[in-house]
């Protein structure tokens, strides 16, 4: 059947069919089955009508239209059509047609809702994991910034705020966790990054901590070392050579402790400013000075003791000659 669309003007010639019918009412058999005929005619009007709509899904403004046509063919006359029969008979397909088309209006609009939130969900999911990933780069930008020949306390600070940037992105994201196995499987993947992230960080602290306190004195001690040969005072050079071994004693012990805690950088080279440095040959390099400058320390003990009971013992013979000329005096 070749779908018809119900205009004004085939209303109008429905509504005309429909009193001229009942204003002369059929008498004879061929009146009646004229008059069926034109029953028949606009049931076929209103069924096409209604058959557009629910082919758009639109089973409210078929119902009415299906409604006018089982009036229409409820007819006697309508008996008397060639076409009668199979009118009724499309008519009871179109209105078993009409909760199917309700269901599926239902089930096309709960799917096109589903598909926008999912699109949503996705855009959401990419904007977040951009903004993560964003983050994440630069945590470990800084913290590559700590294993470099300039890495400081402003570079560990760097690093710090880097990674805490991070794990407030990620928190940031935390509903859609709920919502994307795809995303939880990917924060959890950066929680593991985190973590790795803080290990690093605290192995960077320690080594600049190392490297900007126990070595850096050790490094500075030539200088200590240079100006305690000029010292002629045995008490003020004593004090100045034993904080020289004392800064090389604190950089080997510490550099131990340090490669204890990290066998890694038993072949790193420390980020120090000028040449690279191995930690194990920072703590041979420290207990050797160490142990040469306590030789130094001891033969100025040794001596500051000589000199001081030589002091004594001038200071001693100074009272007694001072003694002796007071006793002259009296007599």
């Amino acid at each position: 059947m070749t779908p018809v669309r119900t205009t004004s003007r085939t209303w109008l010639l429905l509504v005309l069919l429909a009193v001229a019918s009942s204003a002369c009412g059929p008498r004879t058999k061929q009146q009646r089955q004229s008059h069926g005929e034109k029953r028949t005619d606009e049931a076929t009007l209103l069924l096409n009508e209604a058959t557009n709509h629910l082919r758009e899904l639109n089973a409210d403004r078929a119902e009415p239209l299906l409604a006018k046509a089982q009036e229409t063919l409820a007819h006697p006359d309508v008996e008397l059509s060639p076409e009668g029969e199979m009118l009724r008979s499309e008519l009871a397909e179109l209105q078993a047609r009409v909760p199917r088309v309700r269901e599926e209006k239902v089930r096309r609009e709960k799917q096109a809702v589903a598909e926008r939130e999912r699109k949503e969900l996705e855009a959401a999911v990419e904007k977040q994991r951009d903004a993560v990933m964003e983050a994440l780069f630069a945590a470990n930008e800084a913290l590559d910034a700590l294993e470099g020949k300039e890495a400081g306390s402003a570079q560990v600070t760097a690093a710090s705020d880097a990674i805490q940037r991070t794990r407030e992105r990620v928190k940031a994201g935390k509903e859609l966790e709920a919502k994307s196995e795809d995303y939880a499987a990917s924060a959890r993947s950066t929680e593991r990054k985190l973590e790795q992230a803080e290990a690093r960080l605290k192995q960077g602290r320690k080594v600049i901590d190392f490297v900007s306190g126990p070595l850096s004195g050790s490094l500075e001690a030539p200088e200590l070392e240079k100006k305690a040969r000029k010292e002629k005072d045995i008490a003020a050079r004593l004090s100045l050579y034993t904080e020289v071994r004392d800064r090389h004693r604190v950089c080997g012990s510490e550099a131990e402790k340090l490669l204890s805690e990290m066998p890694e950088l038993a072949r790193s080279p420390l980020p120090v400013k000028g040449r690279p440095m191995v930690l194990k040959a920072v703590i041979t390099g420290c207990k050797k000075k160490a142990g040469l400058t306590q030789r130094t320390v001891v033969k100025l003990e040794k001596a500051k003791v000589k000199f001081e009971k030589a002091q004594a013992k001038r200071e001693k013979a100074r009272e007694a000659a001072k003694q002796k000329a007071l006793a002259r005096k009296r007599k």
